[in-house]
């Protein structure tokens, strides 16, 4: 839960930043697809990503590839 709180912190920040300096770009929050299989799905971590509009890309470290794109 720490690392999820410090990670939406930051992402926030960085996304009104760049939405202020450059403005074409878009932010994601990279994600394990454990870790998106664990605890992204929760009700609770669900309802914190919807209400602050959070973009995850799904990556599967093994692998070193994109399994999903998440707006």
């Amino acid at each position: 839960m720490y690392d999820f709180h410090n990670a939406v912190g930051q992402y926030i920040v960085y996304r009104d930043l760049i939405e202020l300096t450059e403005p074409d770009y878009t932010l994601y929050l990279a994600i394990n697809d454990l870790t998106h299989d664990n605890f992204f799905q929760r009700t609770s971590i669900q309802a914190i990503v919807n209400r602050n509009h959070l973009k995850i890309v799904v990556i599967d470290v093994e692998r070193e590839t994109i399994k999903q794109w998440i707006n």
